[in-house]
């Protein structure tokens, strides 16, 4: 008789009484909880999932509060301007290397019926109501840092800094000048006027 092979060696890890492996949830990499610790101080410690892009550590950091509007669906505006800008805009969009699917269609030459085309145009339109600074203002922080959402723009990461330095933490950077804040309130008075124009 021949010798019996070994089976699957068994996985490292803790076990349950029934010898299950108990699964330990991924909290990222050293950077990722890094970042989550820092944001663990604003909004209730609630704000964790939140901080995967600028706008979303903007919203977390509280620079989005005082606009007369919810800051969370302006943070939800931002992104969905953001994400219908580069649907738009596909052919301009970053290509990363040749491994990737290569467009066979320009986007302006679809045929068919393009929603969320109309949706940014409709969106783009109310925001341009604000003004060309708050527009400027509003695709720094939405649309310009989208292909780079672990970086904070300059004046981004110093209004962050700022709100780190009042909640009573040790900021890492410069803080924030009256610049600064006045191009976040430009920002949100565009994001705002996407809000109300979609309400009616």
């Amino acid at each position: 008789m021949g010798q019996a092979r070994r089976g699957r060696p068994r996985k490292a890890g803790a076990r349950s009484a029934k010898g299950r492996l108990i699964l330990l949830p991924d909290r990222g990499n050293a950077r990722v909880q890094a970042r989550s610790q820092a944001f663990a101080r604003f909004q209730g410690g609630r704000a964790d999932q939140q901080v995967v892009d600028q706008i979303g550590r903007a919203w977390a950091a509280g620079l989005l509060d005082g606009f007369g509007q919810d800051p969370a669906i302006l943070r939800d505006i931002g992104r969905r301007y953001g994400g219908l800008y580069w649907h738009e805009f596909a052919t301009l969009a970053p290509k990363t290397g040749q491994l990737e699917r290569r467009d066979r269609a320009t986007a302006s030459g679809a045929s068919w019926h393009d929603n969320p085309g109309e949706y940014f145009a409709r969106l783009d339109l109310l925001a341009r109501d604000a003004g060309r600074e708050a527009m400027a203002a509003m695709h720094g922080l939405c649309v310009d840092g989208w292909w780079f959402p672990d970086t904070n723009a300059p004046w981004i990461e110093r209004l962050i800094n700022s709100a780190v330095r009042d909640a009573g933490g040790h900021p890492l950077g410069e803080l924030a000048v009256a610049a600064d804040r006045a191009r976040m309130a430009a920002a949100a008075a565009a994001l705002g006027a996407m809000v109300d124009g979609r309400r009616h």
